[in-house]
C-alpha cells in the first residue's frame, strides 16, 4: 500500500484517470481523501469566482458601460523613489559596457611579448614529434634494429 499519494497521483485522480492503486488509497486513507476535498473546494471557489466576474463584465457591456475597461486596458502609472533609478538604468548599463570595453584593451588579459617565443618552442616541439620514424616508446627497438644492420 501506498503511503501517501504524491502530487502527480494526485493530479492524475483529479484529472479522472487514476490507477487502480491509487483509487484504493484514496478510498482508504482519510489524509489524501482530505486533501483532495481541499482541492476541489478551492477549485469550486475559483469557479464560481471566475463566473461571477464575467457575468459582471456581461452586465457591464450589456449596460453601456465601458469606463472601468478602457482603466484596465492601460497599463497603471507607476511611482515611486525607485523610479529615478529605473530611467538611469540604460545610461548606466552602456557606461559600463563602456568600460569594460576600454579596460579589456588596456588590460589584455594575455600578455603578447612572450607569445611568438613560446610559439617557436611549440613548433619546435611539434616538429620534433611529427618527424619522429617511430613512437618514443618504439625507440629502444629501433636503436636494436639499427645496431644489427
Amino acid at each position: 500500500m501506498i503511503a501517501h499519494l504524491s502530487a502527480e497521483q494526485l493530479s492524475k485522480y483529479i484529472l479522472g484517470q487514476p490507477s487502480a492503486l491509487v483509487a484504493r488509497h484514496v478510498q482508504h486513507c482519510p489524509a489524501c481523501r482530505a486533501e483532495l476535498i481541499q482541492f476541489r473546494d478551492a477549485l469550486g471557489e475559483f469557479r464560481g469566482a471566475v463566473r461571477a466576474w464575467s457575468e459582471d463584465r456581461a452586465d457591464k457591456y450589456q449596460a453601456g458601460n465601458y469606463q472601468e475597461d478602457t482603466a484596465l486596458a492601460s497599463p497603471a502609472a507607476v511611482s515611486g523613489p525607485w523610479l529615478g533609478w529605473a530611467s538611469h538604468q540604460l545610461p548606466w548599463a552602456l557606461l559600463i559596457a563602456v568600460v569594460c570595453i576600454i579596460a579589456s584593451f588596456v588590460f589584455p588579459r594575455h600578455p603578447g611579448e612572450n607569445a611568438p617565443a613560446s610559439d617557436a618552442v611549440l613548433l619546435n616541439q611539434v616538429d620534433a614529434q611529427v618527424s619522429r620514424t617511430a613512437p618514443s616508446s618504439m625507440e629502444p627497438l629501433m636503436r636494436l634494429v639499427v645496431e644489427k644492420q
